[in-house]
């Protein structure tokens, strides 16, 4: 990040003074709490369990269908959207404008929580499908695409949303003068016209598989306890029903590399020894950008390798998020409110006013470690059941010694999540 921006690099706690534990006692509690769990899912856990969901009354139902407070909000998100991004293009090039607050902290880090509570929120949100919307009506093009996929999930499946996600990544963590809001928004605005002219090609159905921040949106959404049946009602369900699905777009895995392995990368990259090395190559942006890709595609084989399944994305679902609110927490509280702050300043609301949010330091160190292993904890019982559904009819033990490699790699995971947060 840039002097300016500073802040916004502050993303965990830092250091393992902060935890209320010993260091070395976390990370066996880490260990022992992924290796129990899975031995008590392999004794209790004998037959797929497809989470219960129970309907919202009617008049709930209606409320959250109505269209008298979607389209409205719809329509705000347009506006704020557009607002941030025009700012960005013409607005100051300092610390007051909102444009790094409003893409770094409000929609990368903010989007998961959001959706963990209330589901793939970004799908009805999303300002690219208002904009579509308003594009097809003006030039009287079909919504479902000038040449639409043969197929919902056509044959890409998710990989153009990878490289979408891979893209901003690269923004988010390599590109230099990366809070410059210039580079934001004219990063914003080539982002939008792909997604646009995608979209008006293959119709509006491109968004749920090549819009990075929507796949993100409803990967995450998956662990909410608010989600729909068959017949699109709302319904209150276990946050595993929605990783035990059977829709796997292709990508999908990649996808949850990408988007686990930019964390684990920009927590190395905090550390003095990688700030140390990439200044001495002389070629910071170019080594950053094969060390970014390399740790996505070292998370890709990894998770291939030791599972030997195409179906494994979706239990991978709550480590990534589980990693990203740890690795973020403190992120979002300090600079979320900074950031609307300085966006009501620009309409000369609380003019000279600050915000300065501390949390406490412990509190947050428990925060980390509360939801990376809680995360893992989640992902075992995801991929336990997905096993079980994959080998009906098996012999549970079998089925066990293949989940065997994935365990191990979990506390791997684990181990390394908790070690870069709090020991770089």
């Amino acid at each position: 990040m840039t002097p300016r921006h500073a802040p916004l690099a502050a993303h965990g706690v830092g250091s393992s003074q902060d935890l209320p534990l010993p260091f070395d006692l976390v990370l066996q509690a880490g260990t022992v709490a992924v290796v129990l769990s899975f031995l008590a899912v392999t004794v209790l856990w004998r037959t797929p369990r497809a989470g219960g969901a129970r309907r919202l009354p009617a008049v709930w139902d209606a409320v959250l269908r109505s269209r008298a407070w979607r389209v409205p909000l719809r329509l705000v998100v347009l506006a704020v959207a557009g607002y941030v991004v025009g700012d960005a293009l013409l607005g100051p090039r300092d610390a007051t404008n909102p444009a790094a607050h409003a893409l770094f902290v409000w929609l990368w880090v903010g989007l998961v929580p959001v959706s963990v509570l209330l589901g793939p929120v970004w799908r009805g949100l999303n300002p690219l499908r208002t904009l579509h919307a308003g594009l097809c009506l003006v030039l009287r093009v079909p919504v479902s695409g000038l040449r639409p996929a043969a197929a919902p999930g056509g044959r890409t499946g998710h990989w153009p949303a990878v490289a979408a996600l891979l893209a901003f990544v690269w923004l988010e963590l390599v590109a230099p003068d990366r809070t410059d809001p210039r580079l934001i928004g004219t990063w914003l605005t080539g982002y939008a016209v792909v997604q646009l002219g995608c979209a008006l090609v293959r119709g509006a159905s491109w968004f749920a598989r090549g819009d990075g921040f929507e796949v993100y949106s409803e990967l995450a959404g998956r662990l909410s306890v608010l989600g729909r049946d068959d017949d699109g009602r709302h319904v209150l369900r276990s946050p595993l029903a929605g990783l035990t699905a059977v829709d796997h777009p292709r990508g999908s895995t990649a996808f949850v590399a990408v988007w686990w392995g930019s964390t684990i990368f920009d927590s190395a990259s905090g550390s003095p020894v990688w700030a140390g090395f990439v200044q001495t190559t002389g070629a910071p942006v170019p080594v950053a950008t094969v060390a970014l890709v390399g740790v996505c595609a070292l998370v890709a084989a990894s998770l291939r390798w030791t599972t030997r399944r195409a179906d494994i994305a979706l239990p991978l679902v709550p480590i990534a998020a589980g990693y990203t609110l740890a690795h973020y927490a403190s992120l979002l509280v300090v600079e979320g409110p900074r950031g609307l702050l300085l966006l009501v300043q620009q309409w000369g609301v609380a003019p000279g006013a600050e915000v300065r949010v501390v949390p406490d330091p412990t509190v947050v160190a428990v925060v980390q470690v509360v939801c990376i292993i809680l995360g893992h904890l989640v992902g075992v019982l995801a991929a336990h059941d997905r096993a079980l559904r994959a080998a009906p009819g098996r012999e549970h033990t079998l089925v066990v010694a293949d989940e065997l490699p994935a365990v191990l790699l979990m506390v791997g995971y684990t181990w390394a999540g908790l070690f870069l947060l709090f020991a770089v």
